[in-house]
């Protein structure tokens, strides 16, 4: 499996949250490919054409090959060890691929992870800062209403000295 395809693949859920959608989507893409690259059992391989079109090498056929050509028994434990260490080899490129791919994963998730506690703490300073201004506002209204009353006593008190029509607009 081409690791552009499970690169893309990747990148095509990193807008799912749910792990699990993210981990299904990449099991579905097969990751199991059994190709050896290097080693001794590669002219083997070659040899017999174990790879299927799909990608993968059909392992029980090249065992079968190799042990019905085996002129003896040091030369099937000879051929056995070649295919063993060939599958070996394969497997462990196998799991290299995925580890990359989960690292990656692991990876995005955390950032997705930091991006999330950012946003929950800029939420919870904004939060924070709305029940402050409120508290402010209501002081505000609260100074605000108790000057209304002491202006209107004042003008109350002061209405009995200032002669009717003579005051003030701009107080009012």
């Amino acid at each position: 499996m081409d690791l552009q395809i499970i690169n893309r693949a990747l990148q095509e859920s990193c807008n799912d949250i749910d792990i699990d959608a993210t981990i299904e989507s990449l099991s579905k893409l097969q990751l199991t490919e059994n190709r050896v690259t290097s080693g001794p059992a590669e002219k083997i391989l070659q040899d017999q054409n174990p790879v299927n079109e799909d990608g993968s090498t059909d392992w029980v056929e090249l065992v079968i090959g190799e042990m019905m050509t085996c002129t003896s028994v040091e030369d099937a434990r000879a051929r056995a060890a070649k295919v063993l260490k060939g599958f070996e080899k394969s497997i462990g490129a196998s799991f290299e691929k995925e580890n990359m791919v989960l690292k990656h994963a692991v990876c995005v998730l955390l950032k997705r992870r930091k991006e999330q506690e950012s946003g929950s703490r800029e939420l919870r300073q904004l939060k924070e800062l709305v029940a402050h201004q409120q508290e402010r506002l209501r002081a505000l209204e609260a100074t605000n209403y108790g000057l209304n009353l002491h202006l209107k006593q004042a003008l109350q008190c002061s209405s009995h000295f200032v002669p009717s029509g003579k005051f003030n607009p701009d107080v009012f």
